[in-house]
């Protein structure tokens, strides 16, 4: 039997070709978006990899280098997830009720394919794919197309089935109040199938699902862990494309699988925190990238947000990326009123659209090294203001810190964390105290205790007087 491409749209399902390849050939199903970029010619590169196994396929995935990554699924195991779903008991009340689906996303990822065309067919449930929904029947959709529905004033739906990323509180607290919305959110990945759901209205935690075999890996100095699972859904095998050719990965059935998530399992179900590398240290507390984008979505401010990591002298500090209307000060407003000072971002930059890779999907590098750039010269230009500002030997710490802060600051109180110091406040800091010594403070003496607090820095100046001129 051989591999071969297929671009997965709704009429290649609808046709029956998906059926008729799983008799006769191995398809490995493409997103229709991918036909004629740079994400096409990738998978021409290299002899399609052959499976050796009946009724199989592969489902095409990138992440956010746009590098393609084929995942084996078996028959067997989509199967089994079908067969599980629909007897979970929620789900079955629910789609029990449904005499119609709309369908929002791509049938050629595994949520789409599940919930958009497999599971409805098991159950005999008339199905619609549409750009264009109509209120009242069941959405299988996501986060984003519900929100731009919201924005757009689109009749809503009564009941929605998401999946793709944590799904904010908010905007699931403003779905419900504005026609009585239910919203269920699936947890899983391509390589994964589903792990859990829940209704993020009233549960902070996914519900794991009951086949599934779990524990979590712990991480030196970190307070959250990595969860494992053992799952019949699981897929052991892919294709990552390297230079040289589809390079085959394994994964033994006995062994537990890193799903690449970082959050907290206990007996009342999974909190997920985020991506593993997706969560940075900034402020001296660990902050999901992914969260700060949910919970911004959840705001309904309009047009779209990417969080990513800017790196600086303290670490990696946020970025913020969008399109849309609203002007900087007004976007630090919102987000002061709504999230932690550790969540807000240092640096915002908008532009007319967001760069992405032909899939679709954000380009991060190109985001990263645009707000990298805004960064160093938003730094740049508060240092040229402040070096003229007059500090001299007779300055107090605690005046030079007032000014940079803007606040009257406690010696006792440890400067990056408690006040939430950034890099250029920092830069700030150590020029002015070069100039209160008339000498530069060497580098390894910044990274020690003394540049904690006010006390520290104080007691640092008496103790290196050989310094002054």
């Amino acid at each position: 039997m051989a591999s071969v491409l297929r671009f997965a749209d709704s009429e290649y399902f609808l046709s029956g070709n998906f059926e008729f390849d799983l008799e006769r050939n191995q398809p490995i199903l493409v997103d229709p978006l991918w036909k004629g970029t740079v994400l096409e010619n990738h998978l021409h590169r290299f002899p399609l990899p052959t499976l050796n196994s009946k009724n199989s396929f592969c489902l095409v995935t990138s992440g956010s280098t746009g590098l393609p990554k084929m995942v084996w699924k078996e028959w067997e195991e989509i199967q089994k997830e079908i067969t599980y779903w629909t007897n979970v008991s929620e789900l079955k009340t629910l789609l029990s009720q449904t005499s119609k689906v709309q369908v929002l996303v791509p049938l050629c990822h595994l949520y789409g394919l599940l919930w958009g065309y497999l599971i409805p067919k098991r159950l005999g449930i008339q199905i619609q794919w549409t750009s264009s929904p109509t209120a009242g029947d069941l959405w299988i959709t996501s986060a984003p197309q519900l929100q731009r529905a919201l924005d757009s004033k689109i009749p809503l739906p009564l009941t929605a089935v998401v999946s793709g990323m944590k799904f904010p509180v908010p905007l699931a607290r403003h779905l419900r109040e504005l026609g009585g919305i239910s919203v269920t959110e699936i947890y899983g990945s391509t390589e994964t199938g589903g792990i859990g759901f829940r209704d993020p209205l009233r549960q902070n935690r996914f519900q794991i699902l009951t086949d599934i075999e779990t524990k979590v890996q712990l991480e030196e100095g970190i307070s959250e862990t990595e969860l494992q699972i053992r799952s019949p859904f699981l897929s052991h095998q892919s294709f990552l494309l390297k230079e040289n050719g589809w390079e085959k990965q394994t994964a033994p059935p006995s062994e537990y699988y890193s799903v690449g998530d970082l959050g907290n399992l206990t007996d009342l179900g999974w909190f997920l925190l985020g991506r593993k590398d997706r969560i940075i240290k900034h402020n001296g507390k660990r902050v999901s990238l992914d969260r700060i984008e949910s919970e911004i979505l959840g705001l309904g401010l309009g047009g779209e947000f990417v969080c990513v990591p800017v790196a600086d002298e303290l670490g990696d500090t946020i970025g913020l990326f969008y399109s849309g209307n609203n002007s900087k000060p007004e976007i630090l407003q919102i987000l002061r009123r709504e999230l932690p000072e550790s969540h807000i971002p240092k640096v915002l930059l908008t532009y007319p659209s967001l760069p992405k890779l032909p899939n679709g999907k954000p380009d991060y590098p190109t985001i990263i090294k645009l707000c990298f750039e805004e960064y160093q010269s938003l730094k740049n230009e508060k240092l040229n203001l402040k070096v003229n500002e007059p500090t001299n030997s007779q300055t107090s710490v605690l005046e030079i810190l007032e000014s940079i802060l803007g606040i009257q600051p406690d010696p006792n109180q440890h400067l990056v964390y408690d006040y939430g110091m950034d890099s250029i406040q920092y830069a700030d800091l150590i020029l002015r105290l070069e100039k209160k010594i008339n000498h530069k403070i060497p580098e390894e003496d910044k990274r020690t205790g003394y540049f904690a607090s006010a006390s520290g820095i104080e007691e640092y100046i008496k103790e290196k007087l050989y310094l002054l001129e």
